[in-house]
């Protein structure tokens, strides 16, 4: 876990800027006081009390804009440190999809103040450097945010996934790499299946995320390896055999350039 893979901040600064965050990280806005307003993707937003603004990482925000009373709490998470605790692969395509269509979100009383207490339970955790399962706190910290967001959210969600209008082509892209990323990590894969060439769907990933294609079917083998890797009765063979590697050496080799330890080391952390 780097240093910089959460930010929590009660105020921004000439040292803590938006424009620092907007690429690889999930921004949080927790609007306390004051109103704002930014553009989206061409269209308009507006700030006030108890709203939560989310902006995904790559979101071409502009025009961004707080009047001097302006008081919120801000939390900032790398994409890869989120992506790595999505705690439910078909939730985290709806969170997704939602927040990217409605990016401030009103919330009551009791909302906000739990939203405030996660926000602050995350900070607690990522600064307790002494503690000995430090990594370990903070993604199940995260993993508890990430649920919480979709439990106040959950009915809006369903009600968008399971509309009957036409699934956008990245929807349809990600719902089919959640259903056959343990057997194929190939853009070419998915690209097939949805009769496009792999250039465009990667241009359309980018257009629609900030994220290529191989990034996202990375992202999601990646949550699956870590399941997997976290099942102690499963033998690194087995796991290899699940992810279709064609040996031991290729799947150790894939395991430390994604999640930076082998297999081995992976599991002796989480054993403590």
């Amino acid at each position: 876990m780097e240093d910089m893979d959460i930010v929590v901040a009660g105020e921004l600064s000439k040292d803590l800027r938006l424009s620092d965050f907007s690429n690889d990280y999930f921004t949080h806005i927790l609007c306390d006081e004051g109103v704002g307003q930014f553009q989206l993707e061409g269209k308009m937003y507006q700030i006030q009390k108890n709203d939560l603004v989310i902006w995904l990482p790559a979101s071409l925000v502009d025009g961004v804009m707080f009047s001097p009373d302006f008081k919120a709490t801000y939390l900032f998470v790398s994409f890869d440190l989120m992506s790595k605790n999505n705690p439910d692969i078909g939730w985290a395509i709806k969170g997704f999809l939602f927040s990217k269509e409605h990016p401030v979100m009103a919330l009551n009383d009791p909302d906000f103040e739990k939203c405030r207490q996660n926000f602050s339970s995350i900070k607690e955790k990522f600064e307790g450097r002494t503690h000995r399962f430090r990594t370990e706190i903070v993604n199940l910290q995260l993993q508890i945010f990430v649920m919480e967001m979709w439990n106040l959210f959950a009915d809006q969600m369903d009600k968008r996934f399971n509309s009957t209008e036409k699934s956008s082509l990245f929807e349809r892209f990600l719902q089919l790499v959640q259903r056959h990323c343990l057997e194929h990590r190939e853009v070419e894969f998915y690209s097939g299946l949805l009769a496009i060439t792999p250039k465009y769907l990667t241009e359309v990933c980018k257009k629609a995320s900030g994220k290529t294609s191989s990034e996202w079917i990375q992202n999601y083998t990646v949550q699956r390896l870590i399941i997997l890797l976290k099942t102690p009765n499963l033998s690194f063979t087995e796991i290899a055999d699940t992810l279709h590697f064609s040996s031991q050496s290729f799947f150790s080799r894939y395991v430390k350039k994604t999640l930076g330890v082998s297999p081995s080391e992976y599991r002796q952390r989480m054993e403590g």
